[in-house]
């Protein structure tokens, strides 16, 4: 049986937009207690267990959060400390931004924390140092290859079902995020905003297709996905036009997200990144 991995990058869209804004650290927004809670809700719904990409800022001021997440039995895993890009930060600070993330949600869940996910998917190639520095500290698998073409991040040549990178510090397991190959073109299907432009019934096709050929598919999406309300940065429109367009597109088809995931899930049998991994280190059944 296909395993598929879901997974949740848990930040607070707010705190992140009033950074972009002003470029200082506010405190994050009550909303993000109330999605985190609606997403719990809805993995019991689905009868499904999950990993959560916890962002180790948002981790100190809502420990409770961490620790909500870890009791429900889903896997705590790493989004970095501070949602720094990885090629902003010197081979120094990427392992002190590692080492701390994995410290700190590791005190809060109790648990052994083995997965990253960068932010924004900045790792940018396959022969990124960052994949080395993983393992020095003391992750086991990655989840931030995006095989598509993008301007801010993707890495066209990558594979889109899960392999392993060779570092001099190991082999370390790559979970690409969803794909699908339509003739000559690889279509982003993971989620995100690519649930919101695209329609159900072409995401649960792509989803059956991946499943019939044993071919594992990862899903991500954001707190801010399953919100009642009205995403608003303050200023954002008339002093920051990328920031507009963000309020824009976060806004549009938000109810889709949810309606989508569900029929995909009726499709697919989820499991943790965590599992994920484990199983794709096991040697294939003769």
């Amino acid at each position: 049986m296909t395993r598929h991995g879901l997974s949740f990058d848990v930040e607070d869209w707010h705190q992140l937009v009033g950074q972009r804004l002003d470029g200082t650290l506010g405190k994050p927004s009550s909303d993000v207690d109330e999605c985190i809670a609606r997403i719990l809700e809805l993995c019991d719904q689905l009868e499904v267990k999950a990993t959560f990409f916890v962002l180790g800022m948002l981790a100190k001021s809502r420990p409770q959060l961490v620790r909500q997440i870890a009791v429900r039995g889903h896997e705590i895993a790493s989004h970095s400390l501070n949602h720094k890009l990885l090629y902003h930060m010197t081979r120094g600070e990427l392992l002190e931004d590692m080492r701390g993330s994995k410290r700190l949600l590791e005190d809060l869940a109790g648990t052994e924390v083995v997965g990253f996910r960068a932010p924004e998917f900045s790792v940018q190639r396959l022969d990124s140092p960052c994949f080395e520095l993983l393992l020095e500290a003391g992750f086991t698998y990655d989840s931030s290859v995006f095989p598509v073409s993008h301007l801010r991040y993707g890495i066209p040549g990558g594979s889109t079902v899960p392999f392993e990178i060779e570092t001099p510090s190991g082999v370390l397991v790559e979970l690409p995020l969803a794909t699908a190959q339509i003739a000559s073109w690889r279509l982003p299907i993971a989620g995100g905003s690519y649930f919101r432009l695209l329609p159900t019934w072409f995401v649960t096709w792509a989803a059956r297709r991946a499943d019939k050929r044993d071919e594992p598919l990862v899903f991500y999406f954001h707190p801010y996905e399953f919100t009642r309300r009205w995403l608003y940065a303050e200023g954002g429109f008339a002093r920051n036009r990328p920031i507009g367009k963000y309020v824009l597109l976060h806004n549009f088809a938000t109810r889709r997200i949810e309606h989508s995931l569900k029929a995909v899930s009726g499709e697919l049998d989820f499991t943790t990144l965590r599992d994920l991994a484990t199983r794709s280190r096991q040697p294939a059944s003769p």
